[in-house]
């Protein structure tokens, strides 16, 4: 039987240099894997540096564009966030509406990665409801206490009656 011919150095070296990408490769799905099916969302931040990291590493996974999208609407929600937060805090003439903020805050929460303005703009949500509820409890009062009582009005009137039919 003849030997298997010997691959040369340079051969040698590439077949290395491949298996080690294919290890790194195989790793990297893993971690992917493991990442987006996880219960606790992967955070913006991580995620966005494993897309960075897989690129730079010249790898191409078949769940590096699922998780490329994911950032990308992210960060995309993210901004969006941010520039509502900052009309609310800049004084801006038209502030968004309560029911806006809730369409924000339910879209950020739908995310599959952890977005940190998320908690903030819950919190901002919470707070504007509540400030919302007791304007709404203060404005019933008041149309409670500057009601004219019917029976009042009557006698008033009653009263403004027999004063006008009276000659003085």
């Amino acid at each position: 039987e003849q030997a298997e011919p010997q691959p040369t150095g340079r051969v040698s070296a590439l077949a290395e240099a491949l298996a080690a990408k294919v290890a790194r490769g195989r790793e990297w799905s893993a971690k992917l894997e493991r990442e987006m099916a996880e219960e606790d969302r992967t955070s913006l931040r991580d995620a966005a540096a494993m897309v960075s990291e897989v690129e730079a590493a010249k790898l191409k996974l078949p769940k590096l564009g699922k998780l490329r999208e994911w950032v990308a609407r992210a960060k995309a929600w993210q901004d969006s966030a941010r520039k509502v937060q900052a009309k609310q805090t800049r004084g801006a003439s038209q502030k968004p509406a309560l029911s806006e903020l809730e369409a924000m805050l339910a879209v950020g929460l739908e995310l599959p990665l952890d977005v940190p303005e998320a908690p903030l703009l819950a919190r901002q949500v919470r707070e504007a409801s509540d400030v919302e509820r007791c304007a709404e409890t203060l404005l019933e009062a008041a149309e409670e206490v500057t009601k004219p009582e019917p029976a009042a009005d009557a006698d008033a009137a009653a009263d403004d009656d027999d004063a006008a039919a009276t000659p003085t």
